[in-house]
């Protein structure tokens, strides 16, 4: 006999989960969430999980203030701990030669992020030097400064989420992997799964890059594709602070880095070679022999003391990237009752308790309150405006950085 819900999602992410818990905030108690493997086992749980609330387009950086705002204040409005730790960020851009319209440029998506209510400033070369003395800033004019972000741990978070979530009177499902959704004219009916069929009124697809073969089975082709991505925890030299370091998503320089635990940084590095195109089901998890000499060179340009960090260990998750490096929110393309919400590109972490809210509010309520999730749209993909910037003051790039920014 088929198990019903009122609505069910595919994927026990952070998205899923917020979802889920923001779902049950708006008196949708009968939700179930179905995760193939354990909750973060995907590409949440091998997030940095980095806060950066620094965009060039309003949208975005709307969605991750607001995510910030629930990060910070975690067991006042979720309950439990996330793992947030308040670094301060420096995001990068590269701002000599060709790339000096940058300068502007931030000076502006600033502005407007101070709009919405982010704490950031500009900040010189020179008083990044103060703030952080191990830093080497040749490179740089400016940087842009938030005080008030960090890093979160990815499984901690996923996992109080969902306690969250159960709490309110969701239900989730783990080994239960879904094999397939069920359409009845234009309407999702159900969905197929190891444990047998969950019937539902409403379904949401949010499991990341494993998302296309699913919704291809249905006729709905999304542009998402799995790109495994490197990181490495290094053990931090005697001429680094113990304390650690800001949280940096340096583009100018290549990498991405947080502390990570005592004495270690995590670190990244953006684009190019080190990101490939893979099978989600077939990929290698653990970090490629030569990555760790890749990342110390790439951090210690940045870092120089960092030249004498050790390896410690390393691993590669998944980005569900598109072509534009933008999100996919709403509704399924012509299927009733269908929900997307896939394709954050590597930056997806910081927005998830935002994204959740908004779902929740376009399933529970038929609009989302909180943002207008039209720029989100699958449909966007159906001509070729989706190459246009989402803003003006999109930057230009000296690395091959991989996310949307």
């Amino acid at each position: 006999m088929a198990e019903r819900a009122e609505v069910v999602i595919v994927g026990g992410g952070i998205m899923g989960m917020s979802l889920a818990y923001s779902l049950t905030r708006l008196g949708v108690k009968d939700v179930v969430v179905l995760e193939r493997s354990s909750l973060a086992a995907g590409a949440s749980g091998r997030s940095g999980a980095l806060l950066r609330q620094h965009y060039s387009n309003v949208p975005e950086a709307t969605l991750a203030y607001l995510s910030l705002q629930t990060y910070a204040n975690w067991d006042d409005v979720i309950g439990g701990s996330c793992g947030f730790d308040k670094t301060g960020l420096i995001a990068t851009v590269a701002t000599r030669d060709e790339n000096c319209v940058n300068i502007e440029r931030m000076r502006r998506n600033i502005a407007m992020q101070n709009g919405i209510g982010i704490q950031s400033r500009i900040i010189t070369a020179d008083e990044l030097f103060e703030m952080q003395p191990f830093t080497n800033v040749d490179d740089l004019d400016v940087a842009a400064y938030e005080p008030e972000s960090g890093y979160v741990d990815s499984v901690a978070a996923t996992r109080s989420m969902a306690e969250a979530a159960a709490r309110g009177g969701a239900r989730v499902v783990e080994g239960c992997a879904v094999t397939g959704i069920n359409v009845a004219g234009d309407r999702v009916t159900a969905v197929e799964t190891s444990q047998g069929t969950f019937e539902a009124r409403n379904v949401v697809c949010a499991a990341g890059a494993w998302s296309t073969p699913l919704l291809a089975s249905i006729g709905i082709d999304v542009p998402v594709e799995a790109q495994r991505v490197q990181v490495a925890v290094l053990t931090r030299p005697l001429a680094m602070p113990p304390e650690g370091t800001m949280t940096y998503v340096d583009t100018a320089g290549g990498t991405f880095l947080r502390n990570f635990g005592p004495n270690r940084t995590l670190v990244g590095v953006g684009g190019g070679e080190f990101h490939d195109i893979v099978d989600p089901d077939d990929y290698d998890g653990r970090c490629d022999r030569g990555f760790p000499d890749v990342a110390i060179e790439y951090l210690s340009r940045r870092m120089p003391a960092m030249r004498d960090a050790a390896f410690l260990h390393g691993h590669a998750g998944l980005y569900d990237m598109t072509p534009d490096a933008h999100p996919i929110i709403g509704h399924g393309r012509g299927i009733d009752g269908l929900y997307l919400m896939l394709g954050f590109s590597g930056a997806g972490f910081k927005k998830g308790p935002a994204v959740g809210q908004c779902m929740a509010e376009l399933i529970a309520e038929g609009r989302s309150r909180t943002l207008d999730l039209g720029p989100f749209r699958l449909e966007r993909f159906d001509d070729d405006n989706w190459r246009l910037p989402w803003s003006p003051d999109e930057y230009s790039f000296s690395t091959d950085f991989g996310h949307g920014f």
